[in-house]
């Protein structure tokens, strides 16, 4: 099949498909008239959507919304508040990320969303995916784009399945030339916008070409005989990479794990804890002897990064 033809295909299949099984989540119906409050409320559920499940996400994005419902507000708001309004999330830096892109906005445009793929990418925190995604969802401009879900999509489709160890064999260069090749040809069907064609690559990606065990059984791809991974996935994992932690008990625990439970401590500390105490809360096997300079480590670090801070013998939130 040639390369026109597969792409057409893929497009006919995919909306076929959309049409059916649209999903209508919080941050996609955006009936909103202001064009940097629509591309606030992107911003702000794309930075949640890093390393954080959907069903999480959504419980969560209304609150912080409720806390902060624009990009001045959030701007304006302490390490404190935007950190008690992302309980729940995890990655904690990732909220204080958001405030600092909202701040820089303000300050470098005005107050104003940019819509340019070099002026949002020079927003720190905001790479090349978060900037396409901004323009295809609020300001409905055609962004070729690649997330988790999109990447496998295409690569499955038109290059084959992943090696056993989850890489890829053609880059985001050669994918990417897909991805705009696929978006013109999906624009040419006048009833969708590119919002609907991404909002439909991701839903494809979480609900049947899955990372592990694809639906290839309900796969229309599948079906038509255009998807060149169907039915050779394999099911092999990446190697895990090796990252800072200690064995509690026979489980080994990654520190990241340990500065989340420390910040979930702190939120409803106004006046703080002492270490001692934030090591029995945090640390079932809690041993000043043994843990004191690795707790010390992680309060360091959290402090350098502005999380909390040390107030003699108490750590806190960053105000």
């Amino acid at each position: 099949m040639r390369r026109q033809e597969h792409i057409e295909a893929f497009v006919e299949e995919l909306w076929s498909w959309f049409a059916k099984y649209k999903r209508i989540l919080p941050w996609r119906d955006l009936d909103i008239a202001d064009d940097t409050e629509r591309a606030y409320r992107i911003l702000v559920s794309e930075i949640m959507l890093q390393q954080t499940q959907v069903p999480r996400v959504e419980s969560v994005f209304p609150v912080f919304l409720e806390q902060f419902p624009s990009l001045r507000d959030l701007a304006s708001a302490s390490n404190r508040e935007v950190l008690i309004a992302w309980r729940g999330m995890g990655y904690n830096a990732r909220a204080l990320r958001l405030r600092d892109i909202a701040r820089s906005i303000c300050t470098e445009h005005g107050g104003v969303f940019p819509r340019e793929m070099n002026d949002l990418q020079s927003l720190k925190g905001i790479g090349h995916y978060t900037a396409a995604a901004i323009r295809n969802f609020a300001f409905l401009l055609p962004t070729p784009c690649l997330d988790t879900n999109i990447r496998r999509i295409i690569h499955r489709t038109f290059v084959g399945p992943e090696r056993p160890d989850g890489t890829w064999s053609k880059g985001d260069e050669y994918l990417l030339g897909i991805a705009a090749q696929a978006l013109s040809e999906a624009l040419r069907n006048l009833r969708y916008t590119t919002a609907d064609w991404h909002a439909a690559l991701m839903d494809f990606g979480s609900l049947v070409c899955t990372k592990i065990y694809p639906r290839w059984d309900i796969c229309p791809l599948t079906r038509r005989g255009i998807c060149k991974a169907a039915y050779k996935v394999s099911h092999g994992r990446k190697k895990a990479k090796e990252e800072p932690g200690r064995l509690v008990g026979s489980t080994f625990v990654p520190n990241r794990i340990f500065r989340g439970k420390i910040i979930e401590e702190l939120r409803d500390e106004p006046r703080g804890l002492p270490r001692e105490e934030i090591g029995r809360r945090i640390c079932a096997d809690w041993s000043p002897r043994h843990h004191r300079k690795w707790l010390g480590g992680l309060l360091k670090k959290l402090n350098e990064d502005q999380l909390i801070v040390q107030s003699g013998s108490r750590y806190a939130l960053y105000q």
